[in-house]
């Protein structure tokens, strides 16, 4: 298992941060080109969406991002501290947007995972 946690302020300057360190990590696991991209968009809009839910909420805590492989499993966390009594900012767009880019997602309460298979 490798990994890495990227914590953020909830700015919307900082997105492409987290965009870039999570493509970074998936190429150098070797995902596809395709992955690539996949990756990209649907990290830009997992803390993109932890970033509204912040800014809706009044919060001031940062965001972590947790980037993780195990085994032949590319996986990105996005955890917000919005809770899960605060409604979605942008009417479920972002969630169906990474629910076409991700193979696999899974959402409790504040926390976002999101799962692509390497080519181990």
């Amino acid at each position: 298992m490798s990994g890495a946690t990227l914590t953020i302020p909830p700015l919307a300057e900082h997105v492409r941060v987290a965009r870039v360190v999570a493509v970074a990590a998936a190429r150098r696991i070797g995902l596809s080109s395709e992955q690539l991209d996949d990756v990209r968009l649907a990290v830009g809009e997992a803390v993109s969406r932890a970033v509204s839910r912040h800014i809706a909420g009044n919060l001031v805590q940062d965001i972590s991002i947790d980037i993780i492989e195990v085994g032949s499993e590319f996986t990105v966390v996005v955890t917000d501290h919005a809770g899960v009594g605060l409604p979605e900012t942008d009417d479920g767009v972002a969630l169906a947007l990474i629910r076409a880019l991700a193979p696999r997602l899974q959402l409790d309460g504040s926390v976002l995972t999101l799962s692509w298979a390497t080519a181990a």
